[in-house]
Parts: C-alpha cells; structure tokens; sequence
C-alpha cells in the first residue's frame, strides 16, 4: 500500500507510505555495515507504468551509484534495481508490499556486500 496523488502537471505520483520508508531504513541501520546518510530519496519517472513518478533510493558512495526503485505495474508493487560493480539492472513483480521488502533486504545486502570489496551475492 502506498499514497497516490496527482502532481501539478497531472502525472500520478506513487510515494511510499511514511512507515514504508522508516522499514526500509530500519533495514540498512539493522542488517547493514552501510550509513544511511550515503543514501538519498529521489521521485522519478516509472519505468513501467506511464504517467507515472515513484519512489527511489539512491546509493552513491565512493564513486559507487546504486538504486532501488519502488515502481508499480499493473497497479501492484515492482522492483527496479542496480547493484554490484558491473552495473546491471534488474527488474522483477514482486506484487505485495512483503515481498518487495525481501527484493530490498537482498538489494542492501548485496550493496553491502560491495562497499566491503566481497563478492556481491545474487
């Protein structure tokens, strides 16, 4: 679940909830060696569902770029991300708000996993 509005320019804009956010950050502080303050919040175009902008973290430390996004198709949650040093992307439906929070749990770990120079799992 997360809040839909309309922008000025009538594009919907999916934000995640506040309590989303606080889970996801909760994440990086508890699993993590990463600091939270490397990361930033970012509204971008989806990349599945047009006329739409969403939620994304961005990772950029030390000349590493890495993203999470919160997309959505089909009106249900989609995972868009990059991480590891070959830069790739990766996309997959995860569908409820559960399970786009393990897609995001193994992203932080595999970003992670990078920022200490460890084989990034998949």
């Amino acid at each position: 679940m997360e809040l839909h509005k309309l922008t000025g320019g009538g594009m919907r804009r999916s934000v995640l909830w506040a309590s989303q956010r606080t889970e996801v950050l909760a994440v990086i502080k508890t699993t993590t060696d990463l600091n939270v303050r490397d990361f930033r919040w970012a509204v971008v175009h989806s990349r599945k569902t047009g006329g739409m902008q969403v939620a994304r973290l961005e990772y950029d430390r030390s000349g590493r770029h890495h993203f999470f996004q919160f997309d959505r198709h089909q009106g249900q949650h989609y995972a868009i991300y990059t991480a590891g040093s070959d830069g790739d992307v990766e996309e997959h439906f995860p569908g409820t708000w559960e399970r786009q929070a393990l897609y995001f749990a193994s992203w932080a770990a595999r970003v992670d996993a990078e920022a200490r120079g460890r084989r990034v799992p998949r």
